[in-house]
């Protein structure tokens, strides 16, 4: 007789903390605790990496999407942090629930030249009484190396 296993995959993101990279020269600047590091709501926030060719060449895309409720994202909100997520770009270190680290919007190849931008800040108020409002942030950057080591 066959056993039924009750399995549960584990993915998402469990704490991020965005780094201002425009006076900034190596990862190593990236000090814990000196960032935005805003509380992520339990469901919606995600890394995407796509690897993609044209011709021989072989770029990556990378999406990080963080969702919050909107009383704890207020930091996204702040007008100098848009400016430069949308200009100069941002860091993160991501922390992933399978227990992994990841640092993204820096590469060895390109230093933070390719950081992570501005892509949207949306708000939503929800539409059922058992919605709570949320923020989402999404940023983007493309360069030519994984962030999964």
């Amino acid at each position: 007789m066959a056993q039924i296993k009750k399995y549960k995959p584990i993915g998402g993101i469990t704490a991020a903390e965005l780094f201002t990279v425009g006076d900034k020269v190596g990862a190593e600047e990236l000090i814990a605790g000196q960032g935005v590091a805003v509380a992520l709501v339990d469901d919606g926030s995600k890394y995407e990496e796509v690897a993609s060719a044209d011709a021989t060449l072989v770029s990556v895309q990378h999406t990080l999407t963080l969702c919050s409720d909107r009383q704890l994202a207020a930091a996204w909100f702040d007008e100098g942090f848009l400016q430069h997520a949308a200009t100069e770009g941002l860091a993160a270190r991501v922390s992933l629930a399978t227990g992994e680290e990841l640092l993204l919007g820096y590469s060895e190849r390109f230093g933070f030249e390719q950081a992570l931008r501005l892509k949207s800040l949306s708000f939503s108020s929800g539409s059922s009484p058992n919605d709570s409002p949320r923020v989402v942030l999404t940023l983007a950057a493309c360069d030519t190396d994984s962030a999964i080591k």
